[in-house]
């Protein structure tokens, strides 16, 4: 019995140690946040003349992670107008900005996939559309997934195109059709 209870009390103690451990590397392992990061960088171009810190501002700019933090009204419009003049959508502004706006850049980065369901069409039916953003590779990735009403056949034949582009100094950089299904 004595035998039973001291190996029930080792593998006890060494279940609590395991996960004092596995807390503790949880606790290194988490990121710091980006906005310590800007603040000291700020710091440093308030120091500087005005050349330097236009070459300061420059060499921040092109790093996409320091541009900008949330997709914003400005921005989404950019990306529209380069998608309406280099592919044929069948959606309007307001749909990408419904989808899009707020989201914030650094969670995309950290995997994050934001997700909105609604109607291109400008009536009522059950073929619903889907904006998803995400970001991979050092690039953000806009998938369309949509659904066409026939109205002969009362179906919803669907689309999806994957276009990929980049933020360089706030505006739309590098966009391409990755794939188009459907």
């Amino acid at each position: 019995m004595k035998r039973h209870l001291l190996k029930l009390i080792i593998i006890l103690t060494l279940i609590v140690s395991c996960k004092e451990k596995e807390t503790k590397k949880m606790e290194l392992t988490e990121p710091k946040p980006t906005t310590e990061l800007k603040s000291k960088t700020e710091i440093k171009i308030e120091n500087k003349d005005d050349s330097q810190k236009n070459i300061i501002n420059d060499t921040l700019h092109s790093n996409s992670s320091l541009e900008i933090v949330k997709l914003d009204t400005d921005l989404i419009e950019k990306l529209f107008k380069n998608l309406k003049s280099n592919f044929e959508i069948d959606f309007k502004l307001s749909h990408l900005d419904n989808a899009l706006n707020g989201i914030n850049l650094s969670e995309l980065k950290n995997g994050k996939v934001f997700e909105k369901e609604m109607l291109f069409e400008d009536f009522e039916c059950k073929c619903f559309d889907k904006i998803t953003v995400s970001y991979s590779e050092k690039r953000y990735l806009l998938d369309i997934y949509e659904e066409f009403y026939e109205e002969e056949l009362d179906w919803c034949p669907e689309s999806s195109y994957r276009y990929s582009f980049m933020i360089i100094n706030d505006n739309i950089s590098d966009l391409k059709l990755d794939y188009m299904a459907g």
